[in-house]
């Protein structure tokens, strides 16, 4: 096996490691934390008491879908 590839591997698992906590962080840091609304703040339409009950949040699945893939 090259010298150069020693350690290599584990180098390389060890940066995903910190890339992937990293990418934790900011998502739960992105995710809203208030109280839910009870209609969505986009289109107006009620939130299912479902959804509000299972994470908080400010809009409607359909909406906030739409937000994600808008700002990839």
């Amino acid at each position: 096996m090259s010298s150069a590839w020693a350690g290599g591997t584990d180098a390389i698992i060890e940066r995903m490691d910190q890339m992937t906590t990293l990418f934790i962080e900011e998502t739960r840091k992105s995710i809203y934390t208030g109280e839910s609304a009870i209609e969505c703040e986009e289109c107006g339409e009620p939130i299912p008491e479902s959804r509000r009950k299972a994470i908080p949040c400010k809009y409607c699945l359909a909406c906030q879908t739409a937000l994600e893939k808008n700002s990839r």
